[in-house]
């Protein structure tokens, strides 16, 4: 690979913004993670005129001779410059400075502006040499920097079956319902991980402890599926969609128990492994006995002697739901709870 960095001014990357030659979201790129205080610090950064870490560009050129320059690393710091152009974003109201405290872009005078417009970053533009892709790259400088979760390198890594049918799920509405899908979650991908999860229950025929690295051995194993030929995908779909209709079917049931169980992954990770180890159905019943089973839980702990068969239950269900309760013992453990209903 061949880098050749160089010192670039702000007016350079707008010059290629407003000519739509930058892409800042590239197949490898993670979601926007920068709050609004993340960008006033940067703000902050420019016009104190301190330094930044580069920005890696990628220059791809197509067959009309018309260049893009792809962000490999360094997003968050451009769409801040483009929003705080666009005035979409102001400098912190106490940045200390009169002519500069809550303004935006329009607001400053040419002298300020020019701070702005002059403030230099290095670009260190990358050249993938055969054997080598932008993904590698990517994937390398992100851990170095060790700012991104696990979740999003795995994003930058990997484009094959997996990683797409798992972020396909995640936009799933029964997972919003569930609030298995929200912003802050969508953020991160914390959401996508933990679909991941409930997707390994199927793939692996069966639960397993939380551990990052099974994770990426799954998503790299189930990357091409063409090469697996025990593999068929359309089982795996009719199974999938097969345990959504059952956990769907127990929710409209009972809406009590959406309450309990949304946004928690420990009661929907259970859930999910119990209705595919049980031959993809819930038992009939089951519903109120779950619900039951909810309700004992809410007040388990404060419960002295307990000698009744559901309180018991409800105990050891609690007791592997807090700590290490994504450990392989933990979750073994609920699940047990539940084959006992």
């Amino acid at each position: 690979m061949k880098r050749q960095p160089t010192v670039q001014q702000v007016t350079w990357f707008l010059d290629l913004y407003n000519n739509k030659q930058i892409e800042l979201n590239p197949p490898y790129q993670r979601k926007s993670v920068w709050s609004t205080k993340d960008r006033k610090f940067f703000l902050d950064t420019i016009f104190r005129n301190y330094p930044v870490p580069p920005i890696f560009i990628h220059r791809d050129v197509d067959d009309a001779g018309k260049t893009t320059y792809n962000i490999v690393d360094g997003k968050q710091r451009l769409e801040t410059i483009f929003m705080f152009y666009e005035n979409k974003i102001s400098i912190d109201s106490k940045f200390n400075d009169e002519n500069l405290n809550n303004k935006k872009f329009k607001d400053l005078s040419i002298e300020n502006k020019r701070k702005f417009w002059d403030y230099s970053i290095v670009a260190d533009f990358i050249e993938i040499n055969e054997g080598n892709n932008v993904e590698d790259v990517f994937d390398r400088v992100n851990r170095n920097s060790r700012n991104l979760l696990p979740q999003e390198l795995r994003h930058a890594r990997f484009n094959g079956w997996f990683i797409n049918v798992v972020e396909n799920e995640a936009n799933d509405q029964l997972w919003a319902d569930l609030k298995i899908t929200t912003k802050s979650r969508d953020k991160r991908m914390r959401n996508i991980q933990f679909v991941s999860e409930l997707y390994m229950i199927i793939l692996n025929d069966g639960i397993a402890g939380f551990d990052q690295l099974s994770i990426d051995d799954v998503y790299a194993n189930y990357d091409d599926i063409t090469e697996n030929d025990s593999f068929s995908e359309e089982d795996f779909n009719d199974t999938l969609n097969q345990v959504k209709r059952e956990i769907q079917k127990l929710i409209n049931e009972n809406p009590q128990i959406k309450s309990v169980i949304s946004g928690s992954n420990n009661h929907l990770y259970t859930l999910w492994a119990f209705i595919y180890e049980n031959e993809l159905m819930l038992p009939q019943g089951f519903s109120d006995k779950y619900q039951s089973l909810l309700d004992r839980l809410a007040t388990i702990k404060e419960e002295q002697n307990i000698q009744d068969d559901l309180g018991k239950l409800a105990k050891k269900y609690s007791d592997n739901s807090t700590g290490a309760a994504t450990d392989f013992p933990q979750r073994k453990a609920r699940l047990e709870v539940l084959n006992s209903l």
